[in-house]
């Protein structure tokens, strides 16, 4: 999963999904990837908090912390394993901090890495969390090998170039006995599977869900994995896996992901009643939480 010329190569080229925001390729052994990559490593390590505006506040406080639940639901996936007090956390993709700032609130020792300016310098003057800017890959890093209880990646792995390098980078971190939680996006669930479907049906002009889960810019979704994926990936670092399992819970509010289907404003006004109501009887289990122990 770590060279894209190679794995573009083995599909012969092709991406199996023409969709709006990325063409999509999927390898002989079924992985699914799209062929951009960030350029991360161009990144300065400096917050520039220079372009934290008003609007962008808005956008970290209303949707991407829009749902409160799924934060005291990180927290309350932590303690489960580990009791936190005291307990050196980092959390790689921070975003606004919210969950590390729940953490440091039970007692622990938190540290972020958040590579967006804005995201970064909120959480650093918001939450008065102690943040850096710089891929968990990157080698300054090595030197703070095994020094951490605790390791999350809430919705990253989705947006990472390559996840493996990613964990294994993750994994490194933690003392032996140390607890890595992940969420992502899950292929083996109800939403990329119908995605898939309505494109086979309508021959790509109604991708549906796939347009919503893939998407070729800074940060956007690269890859979306399944559970076998997770599980060989963990295990390849040196994880024992403690729980493997699917969820449901939405990241943004579900305008969100209904003007990316639609791009009307009437069919999003008109469905979203509908969708809340359907969703909150029949939660949809569209994403995964893996949590392993390092050995």
């Amino acid at each position: 999963m770590e060279n894209i010329d190679e794995l573009k190569k083995s599909t012969g080229g092709s991406p199996k999904y023409r969709l709006s925001n990325a063409d999509v390729f999927v390898s002989p052994g079924g992985y699914h990837f799209i062929d951009y990559l960030d350029s991360v490593e161009e990144i300065s390590p400096q917050i520039d908090g220079s372009g934290l505006t008003d609007e962008e506040v808005a956008y970290i406080e209303k949707s991407l912390q829009s749902n409160p639940e799924r934060f005291e639901n990180q927290v309350n996936a932590v303690k489960k394993h580990m009791p936190v007090k005291n307990k050196a956390v980092l959390d790689i993709g921070c975003g606004g901090g919210l969950f590390l700032s729940k953490l440091q609130q039970e007692g622990a020792v938190t540290t972020g890495i958040e590579l967006s300016d804005t995201r970064a310098h909120y959480a650093k003057t918001n939450h008065g969390l102690e943040i850096f800017k710089r891929p968990i890959e990157a080698d300054p890093w090595k030197e703070h090998h095994g020094s951490f209880d605790v390791v999350t990646l809430w919705d990253v792995l989705e947006h990472v170039n390559f996840p493996f390098s990613t964990l294994q980078s993750a994994a490194n971190m933690l003392k032996s006995g140390g607890i890595l939680l992940i969420d992502t996006p899950c292929r083996d669930a109800f939403y990329h599977r119908m995605g898939e479907f309505t494109y086979w049906l309508s021959r790509g002009q109604y991708p549906t869900f796939l347009n919503t889960m893939y998407s070729s810019h800074m940060f956007g979704h690269k890859q979306i994995l399944s559970l076998s994926e997770m599980r060989e990936m963990l295990e390849a670092v040196g994880m024992e896996i403690v729980e493997l399992r699917k969820f449901h819970e939405l990241s943004f509010p579900y305008s969100f992901y209904l003007k990316k289907m639609f791009k009307s404003d009437l069919i999003v006004k008109m469905m979203l009643p509908v969708v809340q109501v359907c969703l909150t009887i029949f939660p949809i289990r569209n994403k995964m939480l893996a949590v392993g122990r390092k050995k």
